[in-house]
């Protein structure tokens, strides 16, 4: 059974193939915008602009089936990716299967971990949720304003640093020293936008290895706490983190303790798979074509704002 996937949600255009569930290519490309943040227009400009290169090269083998990532992301966005999929079911004769972009990226973290059951962490530009499997993915907490990304690549780019701002921002922060900012948390949800506003403001006192110090060290802290709460809550044995902030090596530290003085194990996925990626939508899908669940080409369709706790098939109406 051989898939490829598509991957069109954010920044980056993502094609890769699996062969039953092997991933046999992955191939990407990131939007970067001169200045400022991501536009939906531009970022779907560029992967309208690439797509043919990037497919090229991830179609190894001729696919059984095409995936695509139908939610969760920004519209014009999304809608190159629900194009390209109606293209090539048409072009190969082939099924289509719908993925939820979110459950794409735990898929592929069970996979290349070989976490059993682990309380997920999925954390990456437009995400902040704790999720676990009780009967089908449940959220225990998650943000409740902007996400742990967003908020890393708004500082970053307050401070001048060109996107992607996370590594440049982690960079810096290993140089820096302490200061208080706020800290909110509220039960096994939090919040972010409080203390960027902060960190911003302090700028005008502190240096910018301090405050980027100061600022990853709050908000990591914040979702380690958020995360040991929910394995108290759930007796899970395992945590999985997944997305691409799980990259960040202060970040996977911090997680590193709390796990051993739980008795627990910590699980990352690998770096070629925590950013968005075509090959997480083909092995998502793969998983899919098992079950059996594939919509007519006349049903593609594309939804902004779906959760990982709500029922794909329910929305297709399949």
């Amino acid at each position: 059974m051989k898939i490829i996937g598509i991957e069109s949600t954010a920044h980056t255009f993502g094609a890769g193939m699996t062969h039953n569930d092997k991933v046999i290519s992955n191939v990407v490309d990131m939007h970067i915008p001169k200045e400022g943040g991501i536009h939906p227009r531009k970022a779907a400009e560029h992967h309208a602009k690439i797509a043919g290169k990037i497919i090229k090269e991830a179609l190894v083998k001729k696919p059984d089936y095409v995936a695509y990532a139908c939610c969760p992301g920004l519209g014009p966005c999304l809608k190159i990716g629900a194009v390209i999929a109606k293209h090539l079911a048409i072009k190969f004769n082939i099924p289509i299967i719908p993925v939820n972009h979110a459950e794409a990226h735990i898929d592929i973290g069970i996979k290349t971990t070989g976490a059993k059951d682990p309380l997920i962490v999925y954390i990456s530009g437009g995400n902040t949720q704790i999720i676990a499997n009780r009967r089908g993915w449940k959220i225990f907490g998650e943000t409740l304003d902007i996400a742990i990304g967003n908020a890393i690549d708004k500082l970053a780019r307050h401070l001048k640093m060109a996107h992607p701002g996370g590594p440049k921002l982690e960079n810096l922060a290993r140089n820096g020293t302490f200061i208080k900012m706020p800290y909110t948390v509220k039960g096994m949800d939090l919040s972010y936008s409080g203390i960027l506003t902060h960190a911003k403001n302090v700028l005008k006192t502190h240096s910018k290895k301090d405050v980027a110090y100061s600022f990853q060290e709050h908000i990591f802290s914040m979702l380690v706490e958020v995360s040991e709460r929910a394995v108290a809550h759930t007796g899970k044995k395992e945590i999985l983190l997944v997305g691409g902030v799980a990259q960040n090596l202060r970040l996977c530290e911090m997680f590193k303790i709390m796990c051993n003085e739980r008795g627990i194990k910590l699980k990352v996925v690998p770096p070629e798979f925590a950013g968005d990626n075509g090959a997480m939508i083909a092995y998502s899908g793969y998983l899919k074509a098992k079950q059996g669940f594939t919509i007519p080409i006349k049903k593609v369709n594309y939804f902004q704002r779906m959760r990982v706790d709500q029922n794909l098939q329910e929305m297709f109406k399949v």
